[in-house]
């Protein structure tokens, strides 16, 4: 009985250890299973993180190049500077337009705009500068149009303007006018206030051209228009424009070759000493001989010229040809000197002292004898650099005088400072003193500052001997105008000089 209770207690001791080990086992295998959930679980959860910050990393970059890339449409549109519509973006809208026009009626008007004489503005303050004014240019553009109408810059100066609208509307107009009104205001650029004038030309589809190409070609017609016009201003095309433009683009390409055959030449008008009543000098005057178009008068192909760099070509042929022909007369005591104008080309050229400089060693002639004119509106331009260029001329022994005194630029500080050696008084005094007692006092007035700047005058225009008389009681002894003779051909003034003709009854030479 005792064996078989203790093999029974042996068994229920094994059965204990069986069920402990078991339950070690199984606490061990829940706590290893707990564990390994926790770590399953925080595992999903760093990656739902993960994903979520993946996912959210993505959209960001996603929206990043969605807005890159707009950047990029918008830019390959418009201008990098003033960010109007740029030239490829400028004429899509223009296509865009005349076809929505050609389908649902309707006119389209074409504006292009350019700033006047913009290259002197870089050339004289720098590209900074000039960046403010075309960013000043846009701004007062933007602030012109409306909502539907595209303003772009084309390039450079240039800027366009496109409106759609019904038939025989006048907006194209009223754009003009207000773009006039608004460049008229002056632009600051730091501590410069520059007022910067501009011309405009438009034309309409369908009332001028039929397509964008012959649109844009007319609208730039006009836009010359207005520039041969003297600038400022603004020109709509009408059907005369384009034949007009031909011929001027014909007679441009006929004058450079006349100015590289000599064929320009000069004419010479008399200076006169109404104290000695004998000619003292002449103003050289340029004159096309054309074959077959005859006498060309200066206001056609001077401005021609002075829209490129064929100005200097022109100027410098001109004074290597009257040192030529005037060499004789000087020499043998017959005149003072002769006068030649200059362009506002010639005063920015670096080499133009040094080009006159070698025509006068060339021809033996004496530089005291050679007076260079240049007008007061073309010193504006860039008056330090005129001053520096007119200094080298003075040094050289040639004479300066300023041209047009009095015409509505006149400042006492550039008289003071420029290097002169003679003031021209303008024309416009000359016609208005026989009736005008504020201009024979002005005249009066200039004699006396001249005289005390130890300045010669000559009074420009003379054509009666009222105005003669006249000017010379105000002082002014040295005259010139139709009064003692028109600008005549080297053969005329030779004989002018050798016949010991009066000046005072040369009227009708």
């Amino acid at each position: 009985m005792l064996s078989e209770a203790s093999h029974s207690e042996d068994r229920v001791a094994r059965l204990e250890r069986r069920l402990q080990r078991e339950r070690r086992a199984r606490e061990a295998a829940e706590w290893l299973l707990e564990a390994k959930s926790l770590e399953l679980y925080n595992a999903n959860s760093h990656l739902t993180v993960l994903a979520n910050d993946l996912e959210m990393r993505v959209l960001d970059r996603t929206h990043e190049l969605e807005v890159s890339r707009q950047q990029a449409l918008f830019l390959a549109e418009r201008d990098p500077l003033t960010t109007l519509a740029n030239r490829g973006s400028f004429a899509r809208d223009l296509d865009a337009a005349i076809n929505a026009a050609h389908v649902q009626g309707g006119c389209v008007q074409l504006l292009f705009v350019d700033l006047d004489r913009f290259k002197e503005i870089n050339d004289n303050y720098g590209h900074a500068v000039g960046d403010a004014v075309l960013l000043a240019v846009a701004d007062r553009l933007r602030a012109i149009c409306k909502e539907q109408e595209v303003a772009g810059r084309l390039g450079g100066d240039e800027f366009g303007v496109i409106c759609v609208t019904p038939i025989h509307s006048e907006r194209a107009r009223e754009i003009a006018a207000k773009v006039m009104e608004a460049m008229s205001r002056p632009i600051a650029c730091g501590r410069l206030q520059l007022i910067v004038s501009c011309s405009v030309g438009f034309a309409s589809f369908p009332g001028n051209a039929t397509d964008s190409p012959t649109l844009q070609r007319f609208a730039d017609i006009a836009l010359y228009r207005s520039k041969s016009a003297g600038r400022s201003t603004w020109t709509e095309f009408d059907e005369t424009m384009a034949a007009e433009l031909e011929h001027l683009q014909g007679l441009e390409a006929e004058l450079r070759s006349a100015v590289a055959a000599r064929e320009i030449e000069p004419w010479y008008q008399p200076i006169i000493s109404t104290q000695s009543n004998r000619i003292v000098g002449v103003e050289a005057l340029a004159r096309w001989q054309h074959a077959e178009r005859g006498l060309i008068l200066p206001g056609l192909f001077i401005p021609l010229a002075e829209e490129s760099s064929l100005i200097i070509e022109l100027g410098l042929a001109m004074i290597d040809r009257c040192c030529q022909e005037m060499y004789p007369l000087i020499r043998e005591g017959r005149l003072n000197y002769v006068s030649i104008n200059l362009s506002t080309r010639h005063l920015r050229s670096p080499s133009v002292v040094e080009q006159i400089a070698a025509t006068l060693a060339r021809h033996r002639f004496p530089p005291s004898a050679l007076q260079l004119e240049i007008t007061e509106s073309r010193l504006l331009i860039d008056f330090e650099q005129a001053e520096e260029r007119l200094s080298h001329f003075r040094a050289l022994g040639i004479r300066i005088a300023l041209d047009d005194f009095g015409a509505g630029y006149s400042s006492l500080s550039y008289i003071r400072r420029l290097p002169l050696d003679v003031i021209k008084i303008d024309r416009s005094f000359a016609r208005d003193i026989s009736s005008d007692g504020q201009a024979e006092a002005v005249v009066k007035a200039i004699v006396q500052l001249a005289q005390a700047l130890d300045l010669h005058i000559i009074a420009e225009g003379i054509e009666t001997e009222s105005q003669a008389l006249r000017l010379t009681s105000c002082g002014c002894f040295v005259q010139q105008g139709y009064l003692f003779g028109r600008p005549m051909s080297l053969r005329k003034i030779t004989q002018y000089l050798e016949a010991g003709a009066n000046p005072m009854h040369a009227t009708q030479r």
